[in-house]
């Protein structure tokens, strides 16, 4: 908008629009190589979480622990990049977001800068969805685990001397002898 009669403090609200464009031009211009590197962020942890989940499926321990340690090299570059892009768009007075400081923007630089946020936010729902889907995994081959263990513990202590956990217990008492006699 240009207001060119009116006049805060000295200047034109002309002057201050274009200061403002010019300024979130430059916040734009900081924000956007770190929305870009987020982006790619997530793409790589999608990557990461589908191969967790086939990791799981087929039990392959020696692939689950590459895709923990990828999937947690891949979290930590996310929040690093997340911190560093929040602290940039809270430099703007009172704070703005990446899409309020794309519709400050002309084009094709504001609708550009839109399209890649909401493509982030597609790919963050995306990779929620998959996280949640490996956690239950998770806990269904914890549990069949769990259940697979408790059935060796108990067809190795015949003698009920064992019980879950390998704990000593002492709820049969088990009784033998020896005939010495000769």
């Amino acid at each position: 908008m240009t207001f060119a009669h009116r006049s805060t403090g000295g200047r034109t609200m002309q002057a201050e629009s274009r200061k403002n464009t010019d300024a979130a031009v430059a916040l734009a211009g900081r924000v956007e190589p770190m929305l870009l590197e987020l982006i790619t962020a997530h793409e790589r942890l999608i990557r990461v979480l589908e191969k967790h989940r086939a990791a799981i499926s087929s039990a392959d321990a020696r692939a689950l622990g590459d895709v923990v340690r990828d999937e947690r090299e891949v979290l930590e570059r996310i929040t690093t990049l997340d911190r560093s892009c929040r602290e940039v768009l809270d430099e703007w007075p009172g704070g703005v977001t990446v899409t309020a400081l794309a519709e400050m923007l002309s084009p094709p630089d504001g609708p550009r800068l839109a399209e890649s946020a909401a493509y982030l936010r597609a790919l963050v729902s995306r990779s929620r969805t998959l996280q949640s889907t490996v956690r239950e995994a998770s806990a269904s081959l914890s549990a069949h685990i769990n259940g697979l263990m408790r059935q060796v513990s108990q067809r190795l202590s015949h003698a009920g001397t064992y019980g879950p956990g390998a704990k000593v217990e002492s709820r049969a008492s088990v009784v033998s002898g020896l005939d010495m006699s000769l």
